[in-house]
């Protein structure tokens, strides 16, 4: 029975193997967007919709950032034949719910009429299924959701840098509340914003002529302070992107609209806050504006944006782990090194690019048909081995029972004239 039991567990996962190899027959390939939403669950970075000259998107993938990659040959999963949610660009996005695992999608501006899209998606990274949850409280007007940010106990928070209130959305308990926005600037709507170590959120003024002034929001105590910068303060930044560095001691920017200089990467320190146009190896890329920036790992990685000069690259990667020298690179390692990636970047001649090669694709088939051949193999040679010892062991327990037999005969001769009774044949019924 336990024979039975190993075979078709064996066949079961050969014939998974085959369907997996099937389903990465068909390339990929990435398409044009920025105001997309970008967010990070268990080491899979979700992209959703977002926009470009000619359409509004509805594509939805993944990126597997738990395995080594280069950023010109990308392999992703495409979820869009699941995804219920109209096309939509310029969403909130954050990783939330009891179990912190489910994808939140806020906001955002549809294709028809610039109407707006329903207030909120969840999608269950576990069953892979969209839901459309009923939450109760003040459901708000979401003006400009793609600054929503999310802190430490699943909260989510909505200041479009113009209104008069924040909204906020409880992800564990579905549950809208909104706070006064009195003591709050005018900053102008496509802000930047990062979450810092101490659930406080630091706004970059998109109105400004300079980031000279940064403006912190205490979520727990439900007030605003202002900060006066110094260093090489960035000009004005419409669109750019900002996250928090490793050691959530400084926050570096990345893009956005450049009216006064080339330089697109900027880092404030959160200690002294003074700004600094941290060292970078590696070829510089075209800056960009609209994209989205995860940390992962060592990395910042910036997805996608509208560009001013042809990109080089759809996804960029920047190696944070030295603050002394970050480093542009085409490679992705999840595991962290001692060795320093030094080489340059290499531009992406085409406009669009593939996700799964041609040739990727033949060596996945060729490798799992070695593997599905070297494992029918072991299901046949240990099918054999045990049908030839089932047969062994019958005819073994056929010739005991004939010698049994014979003995038995001796027996009844070498007694002459004593009455001994034979016993039944194992094959005869009671």
């Amino acid at each position: 029975m336990l024979q039975k039991y190993l075979v078709y567990i064996i066949l079961w996962f050969l014939s998974q193997l085959l369907i997996e190899i099937n389903c990465q027959e068909t390339p990929y390939v990435l398409k044009k967007r920025n105001e997309h939403t970008a967010t990070l669950i268990d080491n899979k970075l979700y992209i959703l919709g977002g926009s470009s000259i000619n359409e509004v998107g509805k594509d939805f993938f993944y990126i597997d950032f738990s395995v080594s990659f280069n950023i010109q040959n990308l392999i992703l999963t495409d979820l869009s034949n699941i995804n219920i949610i109209p096309s939509h660009f310029g969403a909130g996005s954050a990783r939330g719910g009891a179990n912190n695992d489910t994808l939140f999608i806020c906001g955002g501006v549809g294709n028809i009429s610039a109407d707006k899209v329903e207030l909120v998606y969840t999608f269950n990274t576990q069953s892979s299924s969209w839901t459309t949850p009923v939450t109760t409280g003040v459901i708000p007007i979401l003006f400009d959701a793609s600054i929503g940010i999310i802190d430490y106990n699943g909260k989510m928070y909505f200041w479009d840098g113009i209104g008069d209130i924040i909204a906020i959305l409880d992800t564990k308990n579905l549950i809208w509340e909104t706070r006064s926005s009195i003591g709050a600037p005018n900053i102008g709507l496509k802000s930047t914003a990062t979450l810092l170590p101490d659930n406080k959120i630091i706004y970059m003024d998109s109105s400004s002529s300079s980031l000279i002034q940064v403006y912190i929001y205490d979520t727990v105590n439900d007030t605003w302070s202002t900060k006066i910068t110094s260093g090489i303060v960035p000009p004005k930044r419409l669109g750019a992107s900002a996250v928090l560095g490793l050691d959530g001691q400084r926050v570096i920017i990345y893009g956005g609209s450049i009216t006064e200089s080339v330089d697109s990467l900027y880092e404030l320190n959160l200690i002294n806050s003074e700004w600094r146009i941290p060292k970078t190896s590696g070829q510089t890329p075209a800056s960009r504006e609209y994209h989205r920036a995860n940390v992962i790992g060592n990395y910042m990685v910036i997805t996608f944006g509208m560009f001013y000069q042809p990109p080089e690259n759809d996804i960029l990667l920047l190696d944070i782990s030295n603050v002394n020298e970050y480093i542009w690179t085409n490679e992705f390692n999840p595991f962290p090194s001692s060795i320093v990636n030094t080489s340059a970047s290499v531009p992406s001649d085409s406009p669009s690019q593939s996700v799964t090669s041609h040739n990727s694709n033949i060596v996945g088939i060729i490798i799992g048909s070695l593997v599905a051949g070297a494992l029918l193999s072991f299901v046949g040679s240990y099918l054999y081995r045990w049908n030839k010892n089932r047969n062994n062991k019958n005819e073994s327990n056929l010739n005991n029972n004939q010698a049994t037999n014979n003995n038995q005969a001796e027996r009844i001769n070498y007694y002459p004239g004593q009455e001994i009774i034979q016993p039944r044949s194992s094959s005869s019924n009671y």
